[in-house]
């Protein structure tokens, strides 16, 4: 029996009520489908409770067994009353030393950031639990469209906005192995000058995907230590002869090739 989709268990909800762009449901299949393929229980903190629905929803579809966390700086979330899988948790994920005492050591599979949506909240989040979390876990901020809205810090091209700070860990944490004749420090200086960054999760990142007013920023298994390397195959170069030149195998790359294994697949 195939597992069923968020939208199949968000229409057969009822309980505290929960409200999403449609479209999220179909994003949350492609985001979760390899915690649900592995049907193992997770560890994930949502930021940003309101009534309740999202985190019931969570339970219904994440494998059995999964230990749901959510934040909230309203007190009235205080009257929801959830069972013993879901913890409700009051304070802000933009207070340290909150997050520090109320977590410590417990590391997440899935972090979503649904809470004030306000850009420098949104950084100063990531920033601070990205590192934190499980190797190989997603992080997931939502309702990124307000990168664009100056009520939340943002605004079309603003430097200090949410998206624009995702975009640049592009350059600075993917590629940056690439990036030639000392620009990588230009690129740090800008970033600097707009943002206060971890430098840290440079080496921490496998993959950043942006969808429709979501970015999900997926970390390695293991702390990247060394750039990838080249590596060819077969014997026959009949175009271009350069490759030929490297005179790598795969058998000489042996090592590198079972490292960038375990960085991205455990």
């Amino acid at each position: 029996m195939a597992a069923k989709t968020y939208l199949d268990v968000y229409k057969e909800h009822n309980g505290f009520v929960s409200h999403k762009w449609i479209h999220y449901f179909f994003i949350y299949d492609r985001i979760f489908g390899r915690f649900l393929e592995k049907g193992e229980p997770i560890k994930m903190l949502e930021i940003g409770v309101q009534n309740g629905g999202s985190l019931e929803i969570w339970k219904k579809y994440l494998p059995p067994n999964s230990d749901i966390h959510g934040v909230d700086i309203n007190e009235k979330c205080l009257l929801l009353k959830f069972d013993d899988s879901i913890s409700f948790h009051l304070g802000s994920a933009t207070d340290n030393n909150f997050m520090e005492k109320t977590f410590g050591d417990i590391q997440f599979d899935v972090i979503i950031d649904d809470g004030s949506h306000i850009c420098k909240d949104v950084i100063q989040t990531f920033d601070y639990l990205f590192p934190k979390m499980k190797n190989g876990g997603c992080y997931i901020v939502e309702d990124m469209h307000t990168s664009y809205w100056k009520e939340y810090g943002g605004e079309q091209d603003s430097k200090e906005s949410s998206i624009e700070y995702f975009k640049r860990l592009i350059d600075i944490g993917i590629n940056r192995d690439y990036v030639r004749n000392g620009f990588i420090n230009k690129i740090k200086n800008k970033f600097c000058k707009h943002n206060k960054p971890n430098f840290a999760i440079n080496n921490m990142i496998s993959q950043i995907s942006f969808f429709d007013s979501i970015c999900a920023i997926d970390k390695f298994h293991d702390t990247k230590e060394m750039p990838f390397k080249n590596v060819i195959t077969g014997d026959i170069a009949l175009v271009d002869n350069e490759p030929m030149s490297l005179n790598i195998t795969i058998d000489d790359r042996q090592k590198e090739i079972i490292t960038a294994k375990k960085l991205f697949c455990g």
